[in-house]
């Protein structure tokens, strides 16, 4: 079956599944679905636009539908269902700014994997290609409004931070085990994820990285939220105001500093991976240092960041499995050739700045 072919059936099959979700919509069709340009690796999103009757009048609206991933997953258990209920709970018990989540659907006979439905959203998001750094909306405003719109992205998340797993409705989210810290899980679900995507061989850096962590790990840790993929390039922005905070896919309970030290590490990834190793260290003027959105989180939060750099080398270790599955995912599409996989798992730019922080060469220790 063809792209267009595929979308043809879905359109067809969600204007009935969406038809029964709106009685009160007379006549609704699905009058275009598409796939918006660089929607992710780890999931399927359709931007679906509708019209339908109502009180006499015609209406049109855009949807986004939210798909499980088919075919070569990044993650190794991925849970869009979860995704829906953690942005329903913030929508209905906090100020944390989130889609407006309508609908989730676990049968797979719709759009072949469960999936959710939420509005579509106006707003703007800094790109990862081109690297906000050098292109985008971001580059189109001043140094003062690039300065502000970072510093609310970082207080947006700090507020998050701020907040406790029971008040949000986020208690779900509580570890299956017993008698384990949350950093003692999250250890133990990337050493699976890491097994899982290195299918036996050797990964120098995150091997090295696991067993680090493994034995530097802090104690008594906070329990708070962790966000999980806390970026830049995942909120949405209405000028320099923060409208929407996106994609939950990594969210769990444990030590909020793993969110500053994703984005830092995020960040520098994004700089690196531009090919100008030159400019590593640099952004764009008015965006805050690293040392400066660190002070500026704690600022924000009231109190000192205690593990930056325990939590950075973590970062470096989620981000080599996601890179391991990426590059496996890209060979078998035909994007990168398949002789030059194994290499591309291990030495990337993730494993560079990984190593960095340890201490060690990019080839793993001497």
């Amino acid at each position: 079956m063809t792209a267009e072919n595929d979308l043809e059936q879905k359109q067809r099959a969600l204007a009935g599944w969406l038809q029964a979700r709106m009685p009160e919509a007379d006549n609704l069709l699905v009058t275009e679905l598409s796939r918006p340009e660089g929607s992710g690796y780890s999931n399927d999103t359709l931007l679906v636009d509708i019209g339908y009757e109502q009180a006499g009048a015609r209406h049109a609206e855009r949807l986004v539908a939210r798909v499980s991933p088919t075919g070569f997953p990044v993650f190794p258990f991925y849970d869009i269902p979860q995704q829906f209920d953690v942005m329903r709970a913030l929508a209905d018990n906090t100020a944390i700014p989130v889609p407006d989540c309508l609908w989730k659907e676990y049968d797979k006979a719709v759009l072949g994997e469960s999936f959710y439905v939420m509005r579509y959203l106006d707003g703007k998001v800094p790109s990862d290609n081109p690297p906000y750094h050098r292109g985008g909306f971001v580059m189109e405003f001043s140094p003062e409004e690039r300065g502000k719109l970072w510093r609310n992205g970082i207080r947006q998340m700090a507020e998050l931070h701020q907040l406790t797993p029971a008040e949000s409705g986020l208690d779900f989210l509580a570890w299956p085990e017993t008698g384990k810290t949350d950093l003692e899980q999250h250890l133990q679900y990337y050493e699976a994820y890491l097994s899982w995507a290195a299918r036996g061989r050797a990964q120098p850096v995150a091997d090295y990285a696991l067993q680090w962590l493994k034995d530097n790990m802090p104690a008594d840790e906070p329990h708070g939220i962790v966000w999980g993929d806390a970026r830049f390039g995942n909120m949405m922005f209405k000028g320099t105001e923060v409208c929407a905070v996106l994609d939950w896919e990594m969210v769990a309970l444990g030590n909020p500093e793993a969110d500053l030290a994703w984005w830092l590490f995020v960040d520098e990834c994004l700089q690196r991976g531009n090919g100008n190793p030159e400019h590593v260290g640099e952004r764009p003027e008015g965006i805050p240092s690293n040392e400066e959105t660190v002070a500026w989180y704690e600022q924000c939060v009231g109190k000192p960041v205690q593990h930056l750099r325990y939590y950075q080398v973590f970062a470096g270790l989620r981000f080599a499995c996601v890179m391991i599955r990426i590059m496996q995912q890209q060979a078998a599409l035909g994007t990168i050739p398949v002789e030059f996989t194994d290499i591309l798992e291990s030495d990337n730019t993730v494993t560079q700045i990984t190593a960095e922080l340890l201490g060690i060469p990019n080839s793993g220790p001497a």
